[in-house]
């Protein structure tokens, strides 16, 4: 296995310059604040970016805990990683990462000075004054593990060093919960106000009898009544469904699970 290390202080762009890094080196593995990262998917760990605190933030991203270091390294196994890069903002960071994921010794340091500009490295700054950082895997593997929180997709065409083959690299500008100021609450009130205006959009429906909203521990599940005045509309509900889950989640972030439609009456015109 050959293992290397993205190293630079905290804010610097570290996560950003990941994948475009990985993808140039043929490295297929990276981790990253607690969590495995298989060519854009979050196969295992536990995000630091949902700690609670800098400190079990700081403790998730080294794989203070058991169980946590534990499943990340039977994935490791069970994968039969070759190549992995391993980000943090030291040295004594990544080989203690290394050592206690039980990978071979570091083969290769690259500090993040290297390979980014310094605009690159100011703007990174920018974004974590901000409070925002960057995760490198596309916003759909971020939303179930981060529901409630400011997230925005960030997308970027990439070519390989004396290569034709080009490749499009999605990542995520995220808030994580520890870089809140204070709690924040969005009501259902506006969710509901959000489905109304979608399901408004849509001719063919009579009337909204009801809408349901059902909080779960990562997202909301959707519940829908509904009359229509053409059997037309029975086609667009699917097309609404998805409406309504696509602004739903791009406007609040919360991820939404399920929207289910109850088509209660057909109005004969």
């Amino acid at each position: 296995m050959r293992v290397y290390a993205l190293v630079g202080s905290s804010g610097t762009g570290k996560s950003y310059k990941a994948l475009e890094l990985a993808f140039e080196n043929e490295i297929d593995y990276i981790i990253d604040d607690g969590l495995l990262i298989h060519k854009n998917k979050i196969i295992a760990g536990v995000s630091a970016k949902q700690a609670k605190t800098v400190m079990e933030a700081v403790r998730r991203a080294v794989f203070n805990n058991n169980d946590h270091r534990q499943s990340v390294k039977e994935k490791i196994k069970e994968e039969k990683v070759n190549n992995i890069l391993i980000l943090g903002t030291s040295n004594k960071m990544v080989n203690q990462i290394a050592d206690r994921l039980e990978l071979e010794s570091i083969n290769k340091y690259i500090n993040i000075k290297d390979i980014s500009t310094d605009k690159e490295i100011e703007l990174a700054r920018e974004y974590r004054r901000k409070g925002k950082h960057i995760i490198p895997v596309p916003t759909m593997e971020i939303k179930p593990i981060a529901s409630g929180l400011s997230i925005n997709s960030l997308k970027k065409k990439f070519f390989k060093r004396n290569s034709k083959v080009e490749e499009i690299i999605e990542k995520t500008i995220i808030r994580p919960t520890f870089s809140y100021r204070g709690k924040f609450f969005i009501s259902p009130v506006v969710i509901e106000q959000i489905i109304i205006n979608e399901i408004n959009k849509f001719d063919k429906i009579e009337k909204i009898n009801k809408v349901n909203i059902n909080n779960l521990r990562n997202g909301i599940n959707v519940y829908i009544s509904i009359n229509i005045n053409d059997l037309a509309a029975i086609k667009d509900s699917y097309k609404l469904q998805k409406s309504i889950k696509e602004n739903v989640e791009k406007i609040t972030s919360i991820n939404t699970k399920k929207v289910d439609i109850y088509i209660n009456k057909l109005k004969k015109i």
